[in-house]
């Protein structure tokens, strides 16, 4: 049994937003427009000029942000996905250019993608049929970390309310690269069920100390994922941008980076 918990649910993503990312996008860059005059009395009447556009500024930011795959959304893929689902904390900087309400950022980001501990059923199987479950291991207790490591390219454009607040709504996309393993042990559930999971698919062995066997195919071995190197990056964002300086910004914001997530940044421009 080899279940792709973290693949399916990343596909089922990607493809949920790629196409409402694009319907975040805000205007060009450039948008400032020619303006013209005319004067009858002036030699020459029949030119246009240019007004003078928004500075273009540049600036450096940091992030934190707390990375989510629901439990619930786990469950469109299997028939059981431990207790909590993923919840970890990433961290990152961005580089961005603005000019008006208009921001273009590239953005670095680092964060785990452990899920909960605990028994993984694969969709469509019946543990008290005989079927094998899969008991996902923590970093603690398999010495493996799953992460990755994103750069990904955002388009912002921002609404403001007043001269200190504003809505700002985005989207962008990039590559993510995948960092560590995720390890798991291959389980014979005794005398469980679906719903009713431990003791009988939790392994034998201390600190779980379960009731359950282990597959001969995995000889009570961990047994690790083997996942895709690289996840593509979708991003669909919304949020609170605050000025308290004309140079400095404050952005509380959440939506979808592939996964779910919210969180807070903070930059400063040039």
């Amino acid at each position: 049994m080899r279940p792709r918990l973290l693949v399916l649910c990343l596909g089922f993503q990607v493809l949920a937003y790629v196409a409402s990312g694009s319907a975040l996008a805000g205007p060009a860059l450039d948008e400032s427009a020619p303006a013209t005059s005319t004067n009858p009395s002036a030699p020459e009447a029949s030119a246009t000029t240019t007004a003078p556009g928004k500075a273009i500024e540049y600036g450096v930011g940091i992030r934190l942000r707390n990375v989510r795959i629901p439990r619930a959304e786990l469950q469109l893929f299997t028939e059981k996905a431990g207790d909590a689902g993923v919840s970890n904390v990433g961290f990152g900087v961005d580089f961005s250019r603005r000019r008006g309400n208009v921001e273009l950022q590239l953005g670095f980001e680092f964060e785990h993608l452990n899920p909960d501990e605990g028994v993984y059923i694969e969709k469509d199987k019946n543990v008290a049929a005989g079927d094998e479950a899969d008991f996902v291991l923590s970093p603690d207790h398999s010495n493996a970390n799953l992460g990755w490591f994103t750069f990904e390219f955002s388009f912002f454009n921002h609404a403001p309310i007043n001269d200190k607040v504003a809505i700002r709504y985005g989207a962008g996309a990039g590559l993510g690269i995948v960092t560590g393993e995720l390890k798991h042990y291959n389980m014979i559930c005794n005398g469980a069920t679906n719903d009713m999971s431990s003791p009988g698919c939790v392994p034998p062995v201390s600190p779980f100390n379960g009731s359950g066997s282990f597959s001969p195919d995995g000889n009570g071995q961990q047994v690790k994922y083997n996942l895709p190197p690289v996840f593509p990056v979708v991003n669909a964002i919304v949020g609170v941008q605050i000025r308290p300086m004309p140079k400095a910004t404050i952005n509380i914001e959440g939506g979808i980076r592939t996964f779910l997530f919210f969180g807070i940044s903070g930059g400063y421009f040039f």
